[in-house]
């Protein structure tokens, strides 16, 4: 009884509540656009398939949910249901909830690290066409099965301003020591705030604190070999190397005097208004802001320097995201199947990925970014390909709560390094022997 009534608040909670998560539904009456003859049918057949999904620009939330309805000439008897997200945090809390609930959408967006959290509830996906032909799928499987389609790849960025670094004289940094140095002296300027950082949202700090253990390790599959050690955490690992560097980065105070106080978007608007010189992002941040300032005139990018001698190979962090997969308990899984086929097989993939200003991963389909042209003729990179670990990684991971983001807003408080790494491998060596 106790377990009926949970799922009945949680169904009712759902119902009425998630709008204050920050979800918006949009829905799509596409048997509008079936044709006469087919009117009788498209009523008789009519389904409501529902996809969930997130993004931080809201501009393409808006347009991808309008190409969505091109999916009337496909299948005229389906009616879309698109409920959207503004971050992954907010969608990622509101989809284990409906999972609890037995209440997931049809078709679900995951981020690379999200696909063993939901793999019991995902259909494989090996038997579509378009999964064959997607280059990056494989590389993402789990139990040897593909799970979910994944739509863009981009590499992780440092935007700047190239006259701010004119004006001031500075080149742009190649090493960790030169990109503190190159903050330091454009703090010292007094004129621009050298670093943008939103930490007040805790994810802006990813190409940091996420990251960087693993371009230290040097290992793509870094995630993987800790899961198989009991302090991972300590003196002389990846991690405790790579948090020294980025202790170094906060302790320099180069992001504000209250990087904690300001939201993602005030942080943004600096960059934009041209009040601070630098920021960390995704090529997924390019279009927006394209958006808000009407062109790229004084925008370049550059790898986050993470090496410490030239000698050493620039890295750069590749990232494959935003993951399309099914419920394997939905009742219009082949309409789910079908609505797979053709945003990956027709002229919405091309529409998706120019709409993002990212790299495609589908073959045959090629992108039209020149900011990235020109970012890989500007810089001598070896590409670092960001995996997520498998399932006993995750399963510590979920174990002892690790988020690194919210570890970056703690060292930004003035956690110390050490205290950090104590309690991380405390929590971990316990969770290892638990299981």
């Amino acid at each position: 009884m106790k377990k009926r009534l949970v799922t009945s608040v949680l169904s009712i909670a759902l119902t009425f509540g998630l709008a204050g998560c920050g979800a918006n539904t949009a829905t799509t009456d596409n048997s509008s656009s079936a044709a006469p003859t087919a009117a009788d049918s498209t009523k008789e057949n009519a389904v409501t398939l529902k996809l969930a999904m997130w993004d931080s620009d809201s501009e393409f939330l808006d347009s991808w949910t309008k190409k969505v309805k091109e999916f009337s000439t496909v299948m005229p008897n389906v009616k879309m249901e698109v409920e959207t997200f503004k971050s992954d945090g907010d969608y990622l809390q509101a989809m284990k909830v409906r999972l609890a609930a037995n209440e997931l959408p049809d078709i679900i967006e995951l981020k690379p690290n999200f696909i063993n959290d939901f793999k019991a509830e995902l259909l494989p996906l090996d038997g579509l066409s378009v999964t064959a032909k997607n280059t990056k799928a494989k590389q993402f499987a789990v139990d040897g099965k593909v799970l979910a389609l994944p739509v863009i790849s981009f590499p992780e960025l440092v935007y700047y301003h190239p006259s701010v670094f004119k004006e001031l004289g500075l080149s742009v940094p190649t090493t960790w020591d030169q990109f503190v140095s190159v903050l330091t002296d454009i703090k010292k300027s007094g004129k621009y705030q050298p670093y943008a950082m939103g930490g007040k949202d805790s994810w802006p700090n990813y190409p940091f604190n996420e990251f960087m253990p693993l371009l230290a390790s040097g290992d793509e599959n870094y995630y993987d070999k800790i899961a198989g050690m009991d302090k991972p955490f300590e003196k002389g690992t990846a991690f405790y190397k790579s948090y020294s560097d980025i202790q170094a980065l906060y302790d320099a105070k180069v992001m504000g005097a209250d990087p904690l106080g300001l939201s993602n978007d005030q942080a943004t608007g600096l960059f934009e208004a041209k009040k601070a010189a630098v920021i960390a992002a995704g090529l997924w941040y390019l279009p927006q802001y394209k958006s808000k300032v009407g062109n790229i005139d004084d925008l370049a990018a550059f790898p986050l320097p993470t090496r410490h001698s030239e000698s050493e190979p620039l890295k750069v962090m590749t990232f494959t995201d935003n993951f399309f997969g099914i419920n394997n308990k939905s009742k219009n899984v082949e309409a789910a199947k079908k609505f797979q086929e053709w945003m990956f097989g027709s002229d919405a993939y091309s529409f998706y990925v120019n709409k993002k200003q990212a790299n495609s991963v589908m073959e045959g389909v090629k992108a039209d970014v020149p900011f990235l042209n020109d970012f890989y003729k500007a810089n001598k990179v070896e590409e670092f390909n960001y995996r997520p670990g498998g399932e006993n990684f995750n399963k510590y991971v979920n174990s002892i709560q690790l988020d690194w983001k919210k570890l970056g807003q703690e060292m930004m408080g003035g956690t110390s390094l050490d205290k950090i790494a104590n309690d991380l491998n405390d929590k971990w060596t316990k969770a290892r022997a638990s299981k």
